[in-house]
């Protein structure tokens, strides 16, 4: 008897504690459940300025690519001598069509602002001037093209080193 009472109050000690985890996770914003789109739009899409699309023009002078580095981005240094943070997801879209970014490279993006990032841009579609090479990561809506029927785990977030 004494054993089952111990099993008991452990099992309603450690169901408190992951209510109470739960709870203090939805209070700072953190989702739980299956990912994917909610009604079509990609949960990121909340941080694209859908109404203000821009275009940008310039040199890449730097590249953050590559798995396991978090959301793909490159500065663009514009002719102005503006730089700009690009946001090129899906990652798995760019590395399906063989697309590359390099240092050096002549840009073209057509892209949303972000709401979160000063100067950071969520790329819509990509043009390599360099190589003459074009692909488009997003629609109208921000979502991403590759990737719609299911996890939309590379969806606008975080960027390295601007949290």
């Amino acid at each position: 008897m004494a054993r089952k009472t111990v099993v008991i109050c452990t099992l309603l000690v450690i169901s408190s504690l992951l209510v109470a985890g739960i709870v203090q996770a939805q209070q700072r914003g953190y989702q739980f459940g299956r990912p994917g789109y909610a009604n079509g739009i990609c949960p990121g899409a909340a941080n694209l300025d859908l109404a203000n699309k821009v275009e940008l023009e310039g040199t890449v002078e730097s590249v953050n690519m590559g798995p396991g580095r978090g959301f793909p981005t490159f500065t663009l240094v514009q002719s102005d001598g503006k730089k700009a943070t690009i946001v090129a997801s899906p990652f798995r879209a760019l590395v399906d069509a063989g697309f590359k970014i390099a240092i050096g490279d002549r840009m073209g993006v057509l892209a949303y602002p972000s709401l979160k990032y000063q100067d950071t841009f969520i790329a819509a579609e990509l043009k390599n001037l360099t190589n003459g090479t074009v692909i488009t990561l997003r629609d109208a809506s921000g979502v991403p093209v590759a990737g719609r029927g299911g996890r939309c785990g590379n969806c606008w977030g975080a960027v390295p080193g601007k949290n």
